[in-house]
C-alpha cells in the first residue's frame, strides 16, 4: 500500500494528503497540486503555524511574478514611472507607423509604375494591331 504524501496549491496554499498523484487536485482553483517534498509524517509533526509559513515559503519562491504581483500597486501609484513607459510606448509606436507609412508610399508607387507600364504596353498592343489590320 502506498503511503500518503503532502500536496499543496501554489495558487491558494491549500494542501491535502493524497495517495496517488492524479487525485491532487485544489478543490478551490481546481489545479493540480505540488507534492511537497516532505514525508507525511514530518509534516504532520509540525503545527498549523509551521505549516502556513512552509507552504507560504514554497508559494514565494516557486513564483517570481508573485513579487511583481506584490510590488504592482506601488506601481501604478508611480507617475514618473508611468510617464516614462508611456513615452517609450509612444516613441516606439510612432517609429512602427513611420515604417508602415514608408512601406505604404513604396507600395502606392509601385503600383502606380506598373500601372503606367501596363497603359504603356496596351497602347502599344493597340498600334501594332492597327498596323497589321
Amino acid at each position: 500500500m502506498r503511503d500518503l504524501s503532502v500536496y499543496y496549491c501554489k495558487k491558494c496554499g491549500y494542501y491535502a494528503y493524497y495517495q496517488l498523484p492524479k487525485n491532487a487536485v485544489c478543490p478551490n482553483c481546481n489545479c493540480k497540486m505540488t507534492l511537497m517534498d516532505m514525508r507525511y509524517q514530518d509534516f504532520m509533526d509540525l503545527n498549523y503555524e509551521e505549516r502556513d509559513r512552509l507552504i507560504s515559503e514554497l508559494i514565494i519562491n516557486s513564483s517570481a511574478s508573485l513579487i511583481q504581483r506584490i510590488c504592482a500597486p506601488s506601481k501604478l501609484h508611480n507617475q514618473r514611472e508611468v510617464i516614462g513607459h508611456l513615452t517609450q510606448e509612444v516613441a516606439t509606436l510612432e517609429q512602427e507607423n513611420k515604417r508602415l507609412n514608408e512601406t505604404i508610399d513604396w507600395m502606392h508607387q509601385t503600383i502606380w509604375d506598373q500601372l503606367h507600364i501596363i497603359k504603356k504596353l496596351k497602347q502599344e498592343l493597340k498600334e501594332l494591331k492597327e498596323q497589321k489590320g
